[in-house]
């Protein structure tokens, strides 16, 4: 399985965010995979995830960031800290007006902040959500932008595209994703709704997301 998503992301961080000599704060970085290419950007960039796994496994593999396990709900640092604030594909796993309202309180007056999302109508989102389902998290973390103090100034859906071998790359990758045991129930619903495209190789699936700049209104 290849999958293009992270260089994707980091593409349109940089198209719409300047990152050059900006302290930066990642929220929900993993293992590190999209903050391994901001930091060659950035002045400074602190990374959180509440996973100490993912931290631990991202502080061994990737020089050069402040990982530290944390909450966006919760932030550890100073008023108007930050020039700029990054949710990737993480607001929706926490409680959104939190993450917002703390992200609003740690950015300065003059930053921005960036949340990228997975659209729950792309090809590799439906497929997921046989295994997880998290539409109604995903639909609350845009209701929240929407109701929140901070200003739209852009939202623009992109895609990326996942690429398994075949079929038993298929359901081994995707099983694997979420560290769940194989399903046959599962299976067949996936093959289901992918249809004739379940027997091609390589299958090529896309991933649909949305980046949304904010800035503070007052």
């Amino acid at each position: 399985m290849k999958e293009y998503s992270g260089q994707k992301i980091y593409e349109n961080i940089v198209k719409y965010s300047e990152l050059k000599n900006k302290k930066v704060l990642e929220i929900g970085c993993g293992t590190g995979r999209i903050s391994a290419l901001l930091s060659k950007e950035t002045k400074l960039l602190v990374a959180i995830d509440p996973d100490e796994n993912a931290i631990e496994i991202a502080r061994d593999n990737i020089p050069g960031v402040d990982f530290s396990v944390g909450s966006g709900e919760k932030l550890n640092f100073a008023d108007n800290f930050f020039d700029g604030v990054i949710f990737t594909l993480s607001l929706h796993h926490q409680n959104c007006r939190k993450a917002l309202r703390e992200a609003a309180r740690v950015l300065k007056k003059s930053g921005n902040i960036l949340v990228i999302e997975p659209v729950i109508e792309g090809e590799i989102e439906r497929v997921f959500a046989f295994l997880h389902n998290e539409n109604n998290e995903k639909i609350l973390a845009q209701q929240a932008i929407m109701n929140s103090d901070l200003s739209i100034v852009t939202s623009e859906f992109f895609t990326a595209k996942w690429i398994f071998k075949n079929e038993d790359d298929l359901f081994e990758s995707i099983f694997d994703y979420y560290d769940m045991a194989f399903d046959s129930d599962v299976v067949l619903k996936i093959s289901n709704f992918l249809g004739e495209k379940i027997k091609s190789a390589p299958i090529v699936l896309v991933d649909k997301m949305i980046i949304q700049l904010l800035k503070k209104t007052a």
